[in-house]
């Protein structure tokens, strides 16, 4: 196997390859409305649309799987940051808890009182 070879693009075009690593929803969006070159897939379009919505670096990993096949970089890097993406957005939300206590005084100031826990 050469080098070349897993730098391949097939026939994707290298910027929906680059900005999808960054922006997937954004470069899927401008690739299919402003005439990007990704391959055509057996994929109905209703599970296009849905691939685009909720795992969009999967579905360009597919497109890259069906243009030019597994052994390829760009493939891989986004089956890694698909999963990385999956397992690190769970913890994010409920990283930080704010509680806020506000207390009135009998002479109508406030008091506001903050936690935070992590």
């Amino acid at each position: 196997m050469h080098s070349v070879s897993l730098l391949d693009s097939g026939h994707i075009d290298f910027w929906i390859l680059v900005l999808g690593l960054f922006l997937p929803r954004l470069s899927l969006f401008l690739a299919a409305f402003w005439g990007g070159d990704y391959p055509p897939n057996p994929l109905p379009v209703l599970i296009n649309f849905l691939g685009w919505l909720f795992l969009p670096r999967f579905l360009i990993a597919y497109y890259i799987y069906l243009d030019a096949g597994p052994n390829n970089l760009w493939f891989w890097a986004y089956l890694i940051l698909g999963v990385v993406g999956l397992i690190g957005e769970t913890g994010y939300a409920r990283g930080r808890i704010i509680r806020r206590t506000t207390t009135v005084n009998p002479d109508g100031s406030r008091t506001i009182v903050e936690e935070e826990e992590d």
